[in-house]
């Protein structure tokens, strides 16, 4: 069958519905068998004024990156929407309300800013709405029902989805929405006939394999917390990882777990080295403001050598910046952040996939090398949903990694003894006679202050030692290329590398020598194998979501020549298609 690729855009004014809008498209897509990446954008304000616009990329191919350009624009209101038509593809179709609510000049309407290759579908959303459920506030759903029928989405599909969403507000409600929706499906089809398609019927086979669900990176993390036996989550709320918290005060209580939730994120993190310390596997999450007031606890546990995982959901910066935009700004802070020489680990998954993996593996990273484990992430990878099966932990991702003190050593016992891999056996507090002091200043092997030259060198030492090894449970880069000399490799972490993928494959299949490598162990990092693809390349770039290229300060002198640095702070995702053109500008002319 043809091969399907559409992004498909609802806009509208915050209270419209365009973000529910947005996730019934995802999860009927999904149900037909398509690959859905979407992401919702909507404004900071609490007071809930401004312009929502969901963006999904559907597609017969596994999706990793949405694109820049638009194929389908549903809009709720002209206004909000007129700021999208840049965006539009050149033979992109749109939807609009004909009638809508709030009288638009036509000069200033949608239909009279578009291109005229672009295909209008306008009706009255709002009237059909009231007309079949008694209210306008469904003309969302009438939106989608106009769309659907134009499209080829049969209409069980959208009935099914909606019926999941609307059921537990009762029947009232649910025949409501539904009616809002055949409204617009038969209208399409009566008025649109000459212009219906069957691009989204559903994919054939799509009941073959496994079950598949539309997960967010936050509620992938917060399943992945659960499964890793989660068991004290102590937070504050802050955009964008408020619903990890959410989530966990749903769902943890069920597991004999508890959610606290703190004065602030200083509390917080005191509270989770509190938790791991007496043996309860605990967490916080919060984003750059936030992370900065933790520091200094931060390197609390590294000194005394406490577990801690801290789910870091990264914005726009500095200062409160761009609380509902996204950017890859914290590394410094997640590898550098506090006083001292105080290393900790800091992971960073690159898809919702990852979400899941990287929060069960940071409990154990945190126990086996007790210290603060840092997940780093991201606005659009904590906001995007993507469709795939579902995520399961097995029983040795989640098991204790703790190293206990043997008995022999009862009664002696140093908490901080000196060891070749630097991790000295951890008791908890109330094993009997294995009771030590712990302590943010610096100590000796029995945990006492020892302020010494010596000592303090030794446990410097003894601290990068132990933190160099966690390289071996470290997720290795992973390179995606054809092997051998490359013209170009791409270098990237977190969300930026599902849009460096797509960008090295076109590439490839232009007839480029082309390479990709994935860093998800951003510190302590695989230095040789960096190296190793480096040397492979005759020009590295390194695309980023931030001014400085932070990943290409940390890594570049791993390189015999200057990397090229490709780095934005929009606040919006780097698109596919500017990473590909930057690669084309650095191959050789005539190289293939």
């Amino acid at each position: 069958m043809a091969r399907v690729d559409l992004t498909i855009e609802v806009c509208g004014m915050a209270g419209d519905g365009t973000i529910a809008a947005g996730g019934l498209l995802n999860e009927a897509m999904s149900a037909g068998g398509f690959s859905v990446l979407g992401f919702d954008s909507y404004p900071a304000e609490i007071r809930g004024f401004g312009r929502c616009v969901t963006r999904s990329r559907i597609g017969t191919e596994r999706i990793f990156a949405l694109e820049d350009k638009t194929n389908v624009l549903i809009s709720l209101d002209d206004v909000q929407s007129r700021s999208r038509v840049p965006y539009l593809a050149r033979d992109a179709a749109v939807f609009f309300d004909s009638n809508p609510p709030v009288y638009v000049e036509e000069e200033m309407s949608l239909a009279a800013r578009v291109e005229p290759e672009t295909t209008l579908f306008g009706f009255p959303m709002a009237d059909l709405a009231a007309a079949a459920a008694g209210t306008t506030r469904g003309r969302n759903l009438t939106a989608l029902g106009g769309f659907a029928a134009t499209f080829g989405v049969p209409r069980d599909l959208f009935v099914e989805v909606i019926t999941k969403k609307f059921k537990a507000k009762g029947n009232k409600v649910l025949d409501a929405n539904i009616k809002s929706f055949d409204a617009g499906y038969a209208y399409g089809l009566e008025h649109f006939r000459d212009r219906l398609r069957d691009t989204l019927k559903p994919l054939p086979g799509i009941k073959k394999g496994p079950e598949k669900v539309m997960l967010s990176g936050n509620l992938a993390i917060g399943r992945g917390a659960i499964d890793a036996g989660l068991k004290l989550y102590f937070g504050y709320p802050i955009t964008p990882a408020t619903p990890i918290m959410e989530y966990l005060a749903a769902k943890l209580p069920e597991r004999g777990g508890r959610v606290v939730q703190m004065e602030d994120e200083i509390s917080s993190i005191g509270a989770v080295l509190g938790g791991f310390y007496a043996g309860a596997r605990s967490m916080t999450a919060t984003s750059g403001p936030g992370f900065a007031l933790m520091t200094e606890l931060i390197t609390h546990g590294v000194m005394a050598e406490i577990p801690a995982v801290i789910l870091n959901a990264q914005r726009g910066g500095p200062s409160t910046g761009l609380p509902t935009k996204t950017e890859q700004s914290d590394l410094h802070a997640a590898v550098f952040g506090g006083p001292g020489d105080s290393p900790r680990i800091v992971i960073a998954p690159s898809d919702v996939e990852e979400c899941y993996r990287y929060t069960v593996l940071s409990f154990q990273l945190a126990e086996k090398y007790q210290t603060p484990v840092i997940v780093l992430t991201d606005f659009y990878l904590d906001n995007r949903v993507e469709n795939l099966p579902i995520p399961q932990a097995t029983e040795r991702e989640i098991a204790d990694a703790n190293e206990y003190p043997d008995e022999s050593v009862q009664g002696a016992y140093k908490r901080y003894l000196m060891t070749d891999s630097g991790i000295s056996p951890r008791s908890i507090p109330g094993m009997e006679g294995f009771t030590f002091s712990a302590t943010g200043l610096e100590h000796v092997e029995k945990g006492t202050p020892n302020y010494t030259e010596e000592n303090h060198m030794n446990m410097t030492e003894k601290r990068h030692r132990k933190i160099a090894g966690a390289l071996e449970d470290l997720p290795a880069p992973v390179e995606y290329s054809r092997g051998g000399p490359l013209d170009v490799g791409v270098i990237g972490w977190g969300s930026t590398f599902g849009a460096i993928l797509e960008a090295v494959n076109i590439a490839n299949e232009r007839g480029l020598n082309v390479g990709a490598l994935k860093i998800t162990s951003i510190f302590p990092f695989h230095g040789g194998v960096i190296r190793a693809f480096m040397n492979r390349c005759s020009e590295v770039l390194i695309p980023e979501l931030n001014y400085e290229g932070q990943l290409a300060n940390l890594i570049d002198h791993l390189h015999r020549k200057d990397v090229v640095r490709l780095s934005r702070a929009t606040g919006s995702p780097i698109p596919p298609s500017l990473i590909l053109k930057e690669i084309e500008t650095l191959v050789p002319a005539g190289a293939s």
